[in-house]
């Protein structure tokens, strides 16, 4: 009895079998169909939605599964196919098109590697500044940054498109800069953890780093949201961990007022606003209060005092410049101020009277002039990337080193003191003591030219020795710029020509922060295609039929020499 009930389980279980293997050849059609799209939805889930990748890769292995059963079970039908005429010729098709799919990718990837954009707007708007190409090329910390901005708003899709655009060129000269585009409103957890508020904004982070964020938030874009390299460039600046100089303004003589936004006034307000753009902070000093100028002063600006600055406060300034310090003098009044006393002793001397240009003017007002590129010293830091800056009612700089006649030696003070005019008026030019002279006409007058700029590097005063250094050792340098007119980088005309950069530039070179110099936003080419209704009608009408025309002709013809 239990042989036979054995026997019959045995014969139970192989007809089971038998069913699903008869099920399973019967269905190879439907198992090679399912196997297929169920692979392509797998493929399409791994490539276009990363967060399904674990799915995406089940489907893969599931329609693999499927399509090597049912080719197990129809083995003699998928060789005798394979075998045919047809099958070789579908093998052959299959692996041309597999191979040229093959060759397609291969070129993608390598092109993809080896990316070359080439700039062809007016004004080079996606062309890196050589200052932001070193500091890339110089970064040392990985720096990301993430850009938040609602997709649905235009305006804040305008930033983000910007962004794209500089990130780009940031990643391809620098690996280690990474950045990334977030929608607030789908992963508000990270805008709260950035410290973010309002957008757009961009923050730029160390991973990893217990230093705070830095935010660039929509007033750093302006009105018209405008991103800038030099704004990207600072915060890569500020996120690794560089020190902001700090900038100090003398007051207590009159000076201009670095408080005053008026864009009108003679303020120093838009001055201020452009050294914090610069990655500066920017302090007051009022030499009366205290004992010398501060130890982390980057450099000390004295702009435009109309009284006399004191004894004592000259020689706090002296003893800070004679100790490797940096300064810039905005002078209009050399005498009242009592600044030739100090400058005197780095061989400048600013006299009485304005200069008047009767070559070279702004507004045809002589007493205005204005300075052109080929008025500039080529090649220096500061007025290479210029082009014209006019000064208002300015006095000349004088040279008042003396100098060894001509084939002596030079003088120890011609050694140690290096006078580089930056800037200078036309030849036709001269200093008058008169205020209604408009002509260089009156024999009283200067002639020029004038330096209207001059850079000073000095490891002595006049009169003194250099110091004495061990041999490899650096010989402290004093660095000095004087202008011979305040008003140029006021803010009635800071924003005039080049005015705002010739001041910005100076206080780089005189902090020796060359990577910020000249990186200032490009202008924005506006292209305009003017056409009249005759030529918009041609290019209208002929998008619409002119190619769908020869689509069609060409499909004739191909039909006619076949049929």
């Amino acid at each position: 009895m239990s042989v036979d009930r054995r026997r019959n389980n045995s014969e139970t279980d192989s007809d089971s079998n038998n069913k699903v293997i008869d099920w399973i050849v019967s269905s190879g059609a439907v198992l090679s169909l399912s196997g297929l799209v169920i692979l392509a939805v797998g493929v399409l889930l791994l490539l276009a939605v990363p967060d399904l990748e674990t799915a995406g890769k089940a489907l893969i292995i599931l329609s693999l599964l499927m399509l090597t059963v049912s080719t197990l079970t129809h083995l003699s039908q998928v060789k005798n196919a394979v075998v045919a005429r047809t099958g070789r010729y579908t093998i052959n098709t299959l692996v041309m098109v597999f191979a040229f799919g093959a060759i397609l990718m291969l070129l993608g990837y390598i092109s993809l590697q080896n990316s070359v954009r080439v700039d062809l707007t007016a004004t080079k708007q996606f062309t890196l500044a050589p200052q932001t190409l070193k500091v890339l090329k110089e970064l040392k910390k990985p720096v990301q940054a993430t850009v938040y901005s609602d997709p649905e708003q235009v305006i804040q899709e305008q930033i983000r498109i910007q962004a794209d655009n500089f990130f780009f060129e940031f990643n391809k000269r620098n690996k280690d800069f990474t950045f990334q585009f977030v929608d607030p409103d789908l992963k508000p957890s990270l805008a709260r953890r950035d410290g973010v508020k309002e957008y757009p904004s961009i923050v730029f982070k160390v991973p990893d780093s217990e230093s705070n964020p830095h935010i660039l938030s929509p007033t750093s874009f302006g009105e018209n949201l405008v991103l800038s390299e030099q704004d990207l460039v600072s915060a890569v600046l500020i996120a690794t961990g560089q020190k902001q100089k700090i900038v100090y303004m003398l007051t207590g003589h009159g000076e201009k007022n670095i408080n005053d936004g008026d864009i009108e006034s003679e303020g120093f307000g838009l001055a201020r606003a452009g050294l914090v753009g610069d990655n500066y902070i920017v302090k007051s000093l009022n030499l009366k209060q205290s004992e010398s100028v501060p130890d982390d002063a980057a450099v000390l600006v004295v702009a435009g005092p109309s009284s006399s600055i004191l004894t004592d406060e000259r020689a706090k300034i002296e003893a800070y410049l004679a100790n490797s310090g940096r300064a810039m003098f905005l002078i209009d009044d050399a005498a009242d101020s009592q600044m030739n006393q100090l400058l005197n002793k780095w061989g400048i001397h600013l006299p009485n009277g304005t200069i008047i240009d009767e070559l070279s003017s702004a507004n045809s007002d002589p007493r205005s002039p204005i300075v052109r590129r080929a008025n500039y010293l080529g090649g220096h830091q500061i007025t290479e990337p210029l082009d014209d800056t006019f000064f208002v009612e300015a006095t000349g700089i004088v040279d008042v080193i003396e100098r060894a006649p001509e084939g002596l030696p030079p003088n120890p003070d011609e050694i140690n003191i290096t006078h580089t005019p930056l800037a200078a008026t036309s030849l036709v030019s001269c200093i008058s003591m008169k205020q209604d002279d408009m002509d260089c006409s009156d024999p009283a007058v200067i002639n020029g030219p004038f330096p209207l700029a001059m850079a000073i590097e000095s490891i002595a005063m006049v009169g003194q020795e250099a110091p004495k250094v061990d041999i490899g050792e650096e010989i402290p340098t004093t660095h000095i710029i004087v202008f011979g007119d305040s008003d140029f980088a006021s803010n009635k005309y800071y924003r005039a020509l080049n005015n705002g950069d010739f001041f910005l530039n100076s206080i780089d070179w005189l902090t020796q922060n060359y990577d910020l110099i000249s990186i200032r936003a490009k202008p924005q080419a506006f292209r305009q295609l003017v056409i009249d209704p005759k030529e918009f009608d041609f290019i209208r009408y002929s998008s619409w039929f002119l190619v769908p025309s020869g689509i069609i002709m060409l499909a004739v013809i191909a039909w006619w020499r076949r049929r």
